[in-house]
């Protein structure tokens, strides 16, 4: 049974418990008035059914008909006005009738009414009571029917106005349940139309609009056109959060793919190049190709270097590996960051020195900044920075500068050098995994390609962020930031 048909018959059973418990109302005042529970014909018959004669009715009705007994000329007599004035002051109209023509009548009364709908003639009596139209109103009739002396027909009628509910429902009963008969359809319609408007049509576009979805085409928006408020279009407010997380879990999917490809695609590089250059130097040794001792040395050399190479690009990928899986534990301490800084500095320095590189500490305005970080990984990312500048150093007076500056909430340490640096389309792409520029694709230069991206894994986890600007020519700069709250203790 479809949600339409459900929503049609609860409504009709509505209108039925409704109607219902208004007879029941009526019923239990009619109870309470008359002692007894009417049924519907008898309810019909006391609303309808003639009132009992009054006694001004029965005395008119007697005292005009002795007359036209005895003597029914005397019907058209003047002096007989007073008598009709004292019945029509009780509320009861007189009418005298000489064949078709109206000899007297009250003033309450219409003649061309009284014309058109008297009772024929019935000089036996039989019928004398009944009711009659006059121009709208409906009277109760007693009738007494005779001779005038001339043998022409007469009759004298005592007319008593019916009440005005008893009059309306015999009247008008039969169009007036024809009009809630009809009025009740148009409602029926109206819902119905409005069900349709409100529902039926949004759930229609909705299942299409879920439909799309189910077959994939997520770019599409659930909106509903032919319903703008309701619980549908709320309901379809919901199915557009659901099609929007889809979609992006999807273009992440993709993504992820995608990246999953390039990356299975650069560690194939990566590796099989060291490798295959270690075959070929090891190949040379054993064919004797080395024929003398200083070249088996420097064909040793470089396989070794090769190796170690080797050993510090997988070194390097799994740190990466479990970085982006979150395996790794951090062990967050407070310490002072400057303090820190001037000890690492103080360290690096003479590594650097004998590559003939110059490293200082410049400490802008920062007395002490209280940070809550992981000493050996944030050393990891000033030594791959560092070793990243190093390897783009293109100068013959190579230089790295180490500044600190402290900010509301966050303290930013950056690394300048004055090395090779980088067009602006690489800064973006710099902390993707195995990304190296042009010039350094050769990883026996560049690198594996894993240490910027490492440093940023490495900052995300303590809730910082990172960044680039370089300039070509004249060297780059690398900026990450450190939130000075204690927003992690471990």
């Amino acid at each position: 049974m479809s949600i339409r048909t459900r929503f049609l018959i609860t409504f009709i059973g509505s209108l039925l418990v409704i109607i219902c418990s208004i007879l029941v109302i009526i019923w239990f005042l009619l109870f309470s008035i008359n002692g007894q529970i009417s049924s519907p014909v008898q309810l019909y018959k006391s609303v309808t059914q003639q009132k009992q004669v009054t006694y001004a009715e029965q005395e008119a009705l007697v005292t005009f008909r002795n007359i036209a007994k005895e003597n029914p000329d005397d019907l058209m007599n003047p002096d007989l006005k007073d008598q009709v004035n004292d019945f029509e002051e009780r509320e009861v109209d007189i009418v005298i009738r000489k064949e078709n023509d109206i000899l007297y009548h009250s003033p309450n009364l219409v003649v061309e009414s009284l014309i058109a709908h008297a009772p024929e003639f019935d000089t036996e009596n039989i019928y004398t009571q009944g009711t009659i139209d006059n121009k709208g109103s409906l009277y109760r009739y007693l009738k007494f029917d005779f001779n005038f002396s001339d043998n022409d027909n007469g009759s004298v009628m005592i007319l008593k106005k019916e009440n005005s509910f008893s009059d309306f429902v015999q009247r008008w009963a039969l169009i007036i349940t024809a009009l809630i008969l009809t009025v009740a359809v148009l409602i029926i319609i109206l819902f119905n139309r409005s069900l349709n408007q409100s529902i039926i049509l949004p759930l229609r576009e909705l299942n299409k609009k879920v439909q799309q979805l189910k077959d994939g085409e997520l770019e599409g928006k659930i909106e509903i056109v032919s319903g703008k408020k309701g619980e549908v279009n709320e309901l379809a407010r919901e199915f557009e959060k659901l099609r929007g997380a889809l979609n992006r879990v999807s273009k992440e999917n993709k993504a992820y793919e995608e990246n999953r490809k390039e990356l299975l695609s650069n560690i194939s590089h990566d590796l099989k190049t060291p490798v295959t250059s270690i075959i070929g130097y090891v190949e040379g040794l054993k064919d004797g190709v080395a024929d003398t001792p200083v070249k088996q040395q420097q064909y040793l050399n470089i396989v070794y270097n090769k190796a170690r190479n080797l050993n510090f690009l997988i070194d390097d990928l799994f740190v990466f590996s479990k970085l982006d899986l979150h395996k790794i534990p951090f062990e967050f301490k407070k310490i002072d960051l400057v303090k820190f800084l001037s000890h690492f500095v103080e360290e690096y320095q003479l590594d650097l020195e004998q590559q003939n590189v110059s490293l200082d500490f410049k400490n802008i305005r920062v007395k002490e900044a209280d940070v809550y970080i992981d000493i050996q990984q944030i050393r990891r990312v000033l030594d791959n920075i560092i070793q990243n500048s190093v390897k783009h150093m293109n100068k013959s007076e190579k230089r790295i500068i180490i500044e600190t500056e402290k900010k509301i909430n966050e303290i930013s340490v950056t690394v300048h050098d004055n090395g090779a640096g980088m067009d602006l389309e690489n800064i973006d792409v710099i902390f993707d995994r195995f990304y190296r520029v042009e010039s350094s694709r050769n990883s026996d230069y560049g690198g594996s390609g894993l240490g910027l991206a490492i440093a940023r894994q490495i900052i995300l986890e303590h809730d910082g962020s990172i960044r680039a600007e370089s300039v070509r020519g004249e060297g780059t700069s690398i900026t990450f930031t450190l939130p000075l709250k204690e927003n992690r203790q471990s």
